[in-house]
């Protein structure tokens, strides 16, 4: 079995592009610009989720693109004399996917409304598996919540903060 290579600056341009769309596209369904794939009775929650899911997709396709244009190294750390603007981009999009994925699993955990949660594990009645569920996108969302506060203290620091000579 071979190792695999990073993908090349160019290559992430355009995988970064393709799934910037992708995310634009659920952003305008989320805004109720286009149409909801299958209507809107395959919709089980706010049509702000698809939006948040969108952005997810579109940010995390701007944060590819730019370390392509960056040429950022297999870890994704910009090089040093990558402009100073490029870093803060890449910080404030790392702060608004860790947000944006707290933000969809607070809904899901202390939004109103029943939540249904099935699979092979939770074999338990409707009520217990609600309750187990809702539990871990807590858990989940509490965990992204402090991911996002420690990711921009983290940005700011290594910001603004500059080395001592």
């Amino acid at each position: 079995m071979s190792a695999s290579t990073p993908a090349t600056p160019r290559e992430m341009r355009w995988i970064g592009t393709g799934v910037a769309a992708v995310g634009l596209y659920f952003m305008l369904v989320g805004l109720g610009l286009l149409p909801l794939p299958g209507g809107p009775s395959c919709l089980h929650g706010p049509l702000w989720l698809v939006l948040l899911a969108g952005l997810i997709f579109f940010l995390a396709g701007a944060a590819v693109l730019l370390q392509g244009i960056g040429r950022a190294n297999a870890n994704g750390e910009l090089p040093p004399n990558a402009p100073q603007w490029m870093r803060v981009v890449q910080y404030v999009i790392g702060v608004a996917i860790f947000a944006s994925f707290a933000m969809m699993g607070s809904w899901i955990a202390f939004g109103p409304g029943s939540r249904a949660f099935s699979g092979n594990f939770l074999f338990f009645d409707a009520t217990t598996n609600e309750m187990i569920g809702r539990a871990m996108f807590g858990f989940g969302a509490i965990v992204c919540w402090l991911a996002a506060v420690g990711f921009a203290i983290s940005g700011v620091r290594k910001i603004l903060v500059r080395p001592k000579s």
